[in-house]
């Protein structure tokens, strides 16, 4: 048998009341109403002969009808019985989990039937049922979150039927033979049985909705699998993500690496490609306040700083003039494609001059820092697209910092113009 749960409303334990109490409730009332009924027939002193009367036994006719009336009961409650059980028979090829449960359901009012005979005959009647109760209630307690016996509890709708069907067909042989010794402790354990299922109905609903228990308990084992597997699937594609990453961020590192080799090949070691701020070179004293670079900003404000520091250290016209050029094509680069930045003419007192020129754009992509660095016109910008390529005309040395976060250019410029890489044989990398 399957059903939605999805249609069920919610199981609740109501406010302010613990849901572990919720099945205690109604089974402990039962008792408390029980016992109290038991103590009120005690304290009445009553001949045998008004007990049997109020039992509906003196009077013949009413007798034979009560007799009657209950063995038909107890006829058609194991007419129901033997039908569960034949549906059980025909599932048996099938599955033998519903027949071995009835099984242990036998096992379950033997072993009851046994523990209420032996308190009856023993004890004084309030002591039996308390004795019994107990026993049962601890019974219930200590197994009632085993496996086996909440798919027991699938098994106990027909098991009541059978215990209401033994218990009300010996309640009508009464009539013609008296059955006391043995229907009072079945009685018992027909509220053996009961209670046990009280107990657990508010645990499973689907007593309340006369379904099956084993189905419900396959369908919360089958949620609890089904959030399983979604849980290690977003782990594995956690686990996925995070080494595609790692492996994109290892070929993008090794990308770095051959293209700060090519380019600084390539340039003469002009160009170093730097992977990060520690790569970068020394910064010279300050030569000024720093510059701002923004569309509106006169760009010849940092021309003549970069000029009025190389003229104090001794530049010649051209090696001035070249600073100037390499130093208005950064400046631009850093408008044109970050909207603006920040520059700073730092220099040593003797032969250097270096121009820092900072901006927060999205960087130069790996894919296109060969293009950009050395293919002559080429822009994503629509601009005239020369930036790097005069730079690497005038400049000695250009250090190149970019990613996500913005680039730093650093441009150095010497007195003198250094010698060849090849001819030094000093390439730095």
């Amino acid at each position: 048998m399957t059903f939605d749960r999805s249609a069920q409303p919610a199981y609740n334990a109501g406010p302010g009341l613990p849901q572990r109490l919720l099945p205690w409730i109604m089974p402990v009332f039962v008792l408390v109403v029980a016992y109290c009924l038991l103590g009120l027939s005690l304290t009445e002193q009553l001949s045998h002969a008004e007990i049997m009367k109020r039992c509906v036994l003196v009077d013949p006719n009413r007798a034979r009808i009560w007799s009657v009336g209950n063995v038909e009961i107890g006829l058609a409650y194991f007419g129901v019985f033997f039908g569960m059980v034949f549906y059980f028979l025909r599932m048996y090829s099938r599955s033998r989990q519903h027949l071995w449960d009835l099984a242990l359901a036998l096992v379950y009012l033997v072993g009851s039937f046994a523990l209420d005979y032996f308190c009856v005959q023993t004890f004084h009647p309030f002591m039996a049922l308390l004795v019994g109760d107990a026993a049962v209630m601890t019974f219930t307690v200590m197994v009632s979150r085993q496996t086996w016996f909440q798919r027991l509890l699938g098994v106990f709708v027909p098991i009541i039927f059978l215990t209401c069907a033994v218990g009300h067909f010996l309640e009508g042989l009464s009539y013609w033979q008296l059955t006391y010794n043995v229907n009072t402790p079945w009685t018992m354990v027909t509220a053996d049985v009961g209670f046990a299922v009280l107990v657990n109905a508010s645990r499973f609903p689907a007593f309340i909705r006369g379904e099956d228990v084993v189905a419900e308990l396959a369908i919360v084992k089958t949620r609890a699998e089904e959030l399983q597997i979604e849980i290690d699937a977003r782990k594995e594609a956690e686990e996925a993500r995070a080494k595609s990453e790692k492996l994109r961020l290892a070929a993008e590192a090794r990308m770095r690496t051959f293209l700060s080799d090519v380019l600084a090949s390539v340039t003469e070691g002009k160009l170093r490609l730097i992977d990060d701020a520690s790569g970068l070179p020394p910064k010279l004293p300050a030569a000024c306040d720093p510059i701002l670079l923004t569309i509106s900003s006169d760009m010849r404000v940092l021309r003549d700083a970069a000029k009025q520091a190389a003229l104090a250290r001794g530049f010649s016209d051209l090696r001035w003039q070249n600073l100037v050029t390499g130093v208005s094509e950064a400046a631009m680069n850093a408008i044109v494609h970050a909207g603006g930045g920040e520059s700073h003419v730092c220099a040593d007192p003797d032969k250097t001059v270096q121009i820092w020129i900072t901006d927060t754009g999205k960087g130069i992509a790996v894919d296109n820092l060969p293009r950009a660095t050395l293919e002559r016109g080429w822009t994503t910008a629509g601009s005239l697209g020369h930036g790097f390529w005069l730079m690497l005309q005038t400049i000695d040395r250009v250090y190149l910092l970019t990613g996500p976060s913005g680039t730093t250019l650093v441009l150095e410029q010497d007195s003198v113009a250094p010698l060849p890489a090849w001819a030094t044989d000093d390439l730095r990398v």
